[in-house]
């Protein structure tokens, strides 16, 4: 988790609703109406960072270079989402591809339900949680607050064993204190903890299985993360191998104090130094903070071979999905809808002396930002974004990333004629190159502070600049165009700051 240890928190907002939220809006699908968004505010570990705002000097373009025109439907690149079958998941890697059958990750419910090693059910007006051999371990009111239920199903089991939630919702508050920081402060309290264990959690499905958070469990002073997932102490080791998937986590943001989220608050929280992860098949709805961070516990570098595929992120008061200083790591077939940021790959400081990080996103849909910060070695591809109907988002945002962007459409809205209308927003020592991919919003490609940005195949429509840069002098960014076509009325820059090829 980023700098846990005193960091502050990564992309803050500053709203200008603050205060209490309304009643969490209820999802009918994966398509959500036009919405309305705080203003972000993004920071770096110690300071405000200034977006600055486009100051143009007119360029005289080449008409070789590339081709005007209108873009009409017909011209649109579309990107289907591919399905993947059962559980797997796809990982590629430089050197392998890597497909983990269903079976090595958990296998499936209707199995689970008879071969966990504890499972908790409803029979009647009661929730049961008992042993594989049926010994009973505790039982409780269906109306009732079971997160003690629920603990003592966790402690219940072995190293390396699995827990099989069955249909029903579930309530449970949050009355476990943990102390995030290794000298006891940065407390958090949990609905759910499992602690220094490998594990395997699943329920019938999503939407069958549901664990919400009882009223008034989070405030600005109680930071709240309903399930989280690491080592005891500070630097303990987390697990080898864990999973949680088929179900569905309510957060109840519409029933606690909301507002500013703290950082790492939300409904999974996973720290530690840990390997292979995989989080598949969740709804995670209406989260005063993330859907699912998977966090560096405050120092160095987190999960390795983590897997986030087939999750849905609704109504979160910060990210839907975060990985933090992440290894080998990828987001597939997810989607985050009405979240402060869709998808967020997060780096530190280092990012230009570390090891590669090779992340990546793909096929992953929203109408949120979409934010990559101090990652080395990053790979977007497929991405659905339209930002359209938010407020204050910068599209695409991209600080000191270096990576590829490729076959996706990147939408903000063409009325704000400032850097939130932007499809993209690059910036710091990014390079970044993108390509085959449609750009639409006030501006296309927006490029500061000595960020490189590569544009090759790809349709821009953006009337108040296809390409712009806004960096005093002698200050350089440098934009790269190759057989693109834009139909903006013209391409703003700084002078001598792009490089236009045919």
């Amino acid at each position: 988790m980023k700098k846990i240890l005193g960091f502050i928190f990564l992309l803050l907002f500053v709203s200008s609703v603050a205060g209490t939220y309304p009643a969490p809006y209820q999802f009918a699908g994966p398509v959500t109406p036009p919405i309305s968004m705080p203003e972000l505010q993004s920071i770096n570990i110690s300071r405000n960072f200034v977006f600055p705002e486009p100051k143009f000097v007119e360029l005289e373009l080449d008409p070789n270079a590339f081709q005007l025109e209108n873009i009409s439907e017909d011209d649109i690149i579309e990107t289907e989402n591919e399905p993947v079958a059962g559980t797997d998941v796809l990982i590629e890697n430089d050197s392998e591809i890597f497909t983990p059958a269903a079976d090595e990750l958990v296998e499936s419910s209707e199995d689970i339900q008879y071969s966990a090693d504890v499972i908790v059910y409803q029979q009647g007006q009661n929730i049961i949680a008992e042993t594989a051999d049926g010994k009973e371990l505790a039982t409780a009111p269906i109306s009732s607050d079971v997160s003690g239920l629920f603990k003592i199903a966790v402690d219940a089991v072995p190293d390396g064993g699995s827990l099989h939630i069955g249909s029903g919702k579930y309530s449970v508050s949050a009355p476990y204190e943990f102390a995030l920081n290794p000298d006891g402060t940065n407390i958090f309290y949990n609905a759910i903890q499992v602690l220094d264990k490998d594990m395997h959690i699943s329920g019938d499905g999503v939407d069958e299985t549901i664990i919400q958070l009882l009223p008034g469990q989070r405030s600005p002073a109680r930071h709240v993360a309903m399930v989280l997932i690491r080592g005891t102490r500070g630097f303990d080791p987390g697990y080898d191998e864990f999973s949680v998937a088929d179900l569905t986590l309510d957060g109840n943001r519409g029933s606690q104090t909301d507002g500013q989220p703290h950082d790492g608050e939300g409904l999974i929280l996973v720290g530690s130094e840990r390997t292979d992860g995989y989080y598949y098949n969740l709804h995670l709805e209406n989260s005063w903070g993330s859907g699912i961070y998977l966090g560096n516990n405050g120092a160095g570098n987190s999960g390795t071979n983590e897997t986030v595929s087939h999750v849905v992120a609704r109504n979160c008061g910060a990210e839907g999905i975060i990985l933090d200083t992440c290894h080998h790591s990828r987001v597939i077939d997810c989607e985050g809808w009405q979240c402060r940021e869709g998808v967020v790959l997060y780096g530190n400081d280092d990012w230009k002396s570390r090891t590669p990080d090779d992340v990546s996103a793909s096929r992953f849909k929203t109408d949120s930002q979409v934010t990559v910060w101090q990652v080395n070695d990053f790979k977007l591809s497929e991405i659905d974004m339209d930002c359209t109907n938010t407020i204050g988002s910068y599209g695409l945002m991209i600080r000191d990333g270096t990576g590829t962007v490729e076959n996706s459409v990147l939408v903000s809205s063409k009325d704000r004629a400032d850097s939130t209308g932007g499809a993209t927003y690059i910036i710091e020592g990014s390079d970044v190159k993108i390509i085959d991919s449609r750009l639409e919003g006030y501006f296309g490609v927006h490029a500061i502070g000595r960020a490189k940005v590569e544009v090759t195949n790809c349709r821009i429509d953006a009337p108040g600049g296809c390409f712009c840069t806004t960096d005093p002098a002698p200050v350089q960014s440098t934009i790269i165009v190759k057989n693109c076509t834009c139909s903006g009325l013209r391409a703003a820059m700084q002078t001598g700051a792009m490089l236009i090829e045919g």
